[in-house]
């Protein structure tokens, strides 16, 4: 009877054993399975951080369509990275400026059973704002300035007539004022030489200084003798409060031409996405969207031809980072962004023209205004540019010409210019690779810097303090778009 009963015992512990191994075993695989779960789901998340990550570099553009995309693939495209044990794919299509992003986590499913694996899909949105303006980066753009360095015996910018300039200047060669030509407001600064060739030529006047004068290459006024470094006075006709021989280390605006054809917007590589009339061809033949940077630029040549800003009819061209639109009945430019064509431009429709907004227009070829005025505000009397109340930090076009004048198109303008103005009065900046030629009566409100900067016949230069520029200004940096944090998420 003891033998029967110690039997019964040991089946009744050895069930209970089975049981209570069974329940924990159980348990270990439903935590197992549980701690798997949360990690496919973070795996999941890591995966659109990655997204955003990649959205977020500095040398993306965050409204390319193709981000995602290697070389020669078709949107939308996806990537797949090993994270945490497991993998993770993330893909992403934009609309208008905001993308939606897909993440799906796959992580093995390690509880004993070998059930397989256990995935996730997440998907969330990332908003995107195109950077449509900077804080200035480089003091040039407050100067008129001339880049050519010091030829010995020769003058590398040459004001003359009755050019009165009343904008800060820096010339980094040779300066020589001729005729009547003066310079009313500093501060100026010359690394090579100033001369003066008569009377009527001054700096300043004895009544009314300017701020700084800083020659480094010494003075010659009229029959005087040559003085290094500069005497000032009447010895130089220079009158200035501060006169030395230390010129500012102002260094010129850098253009990042390739940056700007591939990532301008509208440009060659983001065409308008809402359209009338006939916006201009920003170039005529291009690389699919998702080749190299090298292939896109090999079309980077000047062979979009001549495009008119301000022709008979009215154009619109809207982009999700900028705008270059025409107005023909109202005769205004709505600008915005920064916009490259790979050809010239020019505006000649002897009309008194308007634009709206701050942006950079690259033109690979030549630039052209004639018998025009283009204007960021207008007089009362709407006649004319007003300098006195125009506010360039909300309302500034930059004009970049990469074009020498010698062969067509760029031929519109006289061989050695990049811009030319003739008769014409443009409220703006202007940046010219090679020369900036303002000739007969015409007038440039706002910063200038040019190879030479030729301030012929009656010329006016002054401009308002600028602290504010649009994007793909040059030597600003190359920021394109900024991603927010993602957001709206699901699954």
């Amino acid at each position: 009877m003891a033998l029967v009963l110690s039997l019964g015992i040991t089946v009744v512990l050895a069930v209970s054993a089975v049981t209570v191994i069974s329940s924990a075993t159980s348990n270990t695989r439903e935590a197992s399975t549980h701690v798997a779960r949360n990690a496919v789901e973070e795996l999941a998340l890591a995966g659109i951080n990655d997204a955003a990550a990649l959205l977020s570099l500095p040398s993306k553009n965050a409204l390319n369509p193709s981000i995602f995309c290697l070389t020669l693939q078709t949107p939308p495209c996806s990537q797949t990275v090993s994270l945490g044990g497991g993998t993770v794919t993330f893909s992403g299509y934009l609309t208008g400026t905001t993308w939606t992003i897909t993440s799906t986590a796959t992580l093995p499913n390690k509880n004993g059973m070998n059930t397989g694996n256990l995935t996730k899909t997440m998907t969330a949105q990332i908003p995107v704002i195109a950077t449509l303006t900077q804080p200035l980066n480089n003091p040039a753009w407050n100067y008129v300035y001339s880049t050519h360095p010091v030829t010995p015996g020769v003058c590398d910018m040459t004001i003359q007539q009755s050019v009165v300039v009343a904008s800060p200047l820096i010339v980094n060669g040779n300066l020589c004022l001729q005729n009547t030509a003066t310079i009313v407001s500093g501060p100026l600064d010359v690394r090579g030489s100033l001369t003066l060739s008569q009377a009527q030529n001054t700096v300043g006047t004895a009544l009314t200084k300017i701020s700084d004068a800083h020659i480094a290459g010494g003075c010659k006024y009229a029959n005087n003798a040559f003085h290094l470094p500069c005497q000032g006075g009447l010895a130089d006709n220079v009158w200035a409060n501060v006169l030395d021989s230390t010129p500012s280390p102002i260094t010129p605006p850098v253009v990042y031409w390739d940056s700007w054809y591939l990532n301008a917007s509208p440009g060659p590589y983001y065409p308008c996405t809402t359209t009338s009339g006939t916006p201009p061809t920003f170039d005529n033949v291009v690389a699919l969207p998702t080749a190299a940077d090298a292939a896109k630029l090999a079309y980077r040549n000047d062979s979009a031809g001549t495009f008119n800003l301000t022709p008979a009819s009215s154009y619109t061209c809207q982009t999700a980072g900028g705008e270059l639109s025409w107005n023909a009945a109202t005769k205004t430019l709505t600008v915005g962004g920064t916009i490259f064509i790979d050809g010239s431009v020019y505006v000649n429709n002897g009309a008194i023209n308007t634009y709206n907004g701050q942006a950079t227009l690259y033109a690979s070829g030549s630039v052209l205004l004639k018998n025009s005025t283009l204007c960021a505000q207008l007089n009362v009397a709407k006649t004319a540019c007003d300098t006195v109340n125009w506010n360039p930090n909300s309302r500034l076009l930059c004009i970049v010409s990469n074009g020498n004048g010698s062969l067509a198109p760029d031929a519109q303008v006289s061989s050695g210019d990049s811009v030319q103005l003739t008769s014409a009065y443009f409220q703006g900046a202007v940046f010219a690779t090679n020369d900036v030629e303002i000739q007969t009566t015409s007038t440039i409100d706002g910063p200038i810097v040019g190879s030479n900067v030729k301030l012929g016949q009656s010329v006016n230069t002054s401009f308002p303090t600028i602290s504010t520029v649009p994007a793909g200004m040059p030597s600003n940096p190359t920021v394109y778009a900024q991603p927010l944090a993602p957001t709206n998420y699901s699954g």
